[in-house]
């Protein structure tokens, strides 16, 4: 079976392709995949999440166009009505992470690979749910993807929390983000606040949400327990996400510095 040529339109399926050591199948990306550094930053650039080449994507002649998550839908449509044979996903929890990874190798050649790279992510998971039992106060988590309103991390945000040994009952695990009301964030009363804003990575100014009206009470903006972890770690439906449960962990169980 030969390898397909793949122009990827989703930053979480080029760090997988990557990562399954088929970096060289990719001859087209985004400018948001950008993860691993090195030779995929060298691969044509297609377009952005959602404005896109269409017509340089039909110059490249991929055999696979990979796209993710409900945004990229529509694109995901027009691109098959252009006769591109497509991969869509949209996971939404941590299962549906590893059925992709398996569901990408398989399209890849790469089927051992990604049961390889599938079995060591449970482990490290694990190994981080097993530390984080030690501890014996679990917080009280509010993660936000977004701040303009307000948004709760939801998706498999809420299951990583939990394996990171902190309680986050904001949302249900598999819901997607949505818009928090103030009053719901008071009754709940975080003692952490994670920031990890889209397309922000680490460049957020955490001043602006310790002084936000009407938030001095929570507790975490009192304490200020505020800290950012980069949405390229949280947001992606990627192998990164034991990083991030990992940074979780650190950040749950250890002082934030002001």
């Amino acid at each position: 079976m030969t390898s397909p040529k793949i122009v990827s339109c989703s930053p979480a399926h080029s760090e997988i392709i990557s990562l399954l050591g088929k970096e060289d199948l990719i001859i087209g990306r985004t400018t948001y995949c950008d993860y691993p550094k090195g030779n995929l930053q060298k691969k044509p650039v297609i377009g952005s999440w959602i404005k896109l080449n269409y017509e340089f994507i039909q110059e490249l002649k991929p055999d696979i166009v990979i796209t993710n998550n409900k945004v990229q839908e529509k694109i995901a449509y027009k691109l098959k009505d252009l006769g591109f044979d497509v991969y869509h996903s949209d996971p939404l929890n941590i299962e549906q992470i590893y059925l992709d990874i398996l569901e990408v190798g398989k399209l890849i050649n790469a089927k051992n690979e990604s049961e390889e790279l599938v079995k060591k992510m449970k482990l490290d998971l694990e190994k981080i749910r097993e530390e984080g039992k030690s501890q014996l106060h679990k917080p009280k988590v509010y993660v936000e993807e977004w701040h303009d309103p307000p948004t709760v991390s939801g998706n498999w945000v809420p299951e990583l929390v939990e394996i990171a040994g902190g309680q986050y009952s904001l949302i249900e695990s598999g819901k997607r983000s949505a818009p928090i009301s103030i009053d719901k964030l008071f009754e709940y009363n975080p003692e952490k606040i994670v920031i990890s804003w889209c397309g922000f990575g680490e460049k957020v100014d955490i001043i602006q949400v310790l002084n936000r009206s009407g938030w001095d009470l929570l507790t975490a903006i009192k304490n200020k327990e505020i800290a950012v972890i980069d949405d390229s770690l949280l947001n992606r439906s990627g192998p990164r996400i034991v990083n991030s449960t990992k940074k979780l962990q650190e950040i749950f169980f250890s002082k934030v510095p002001a």
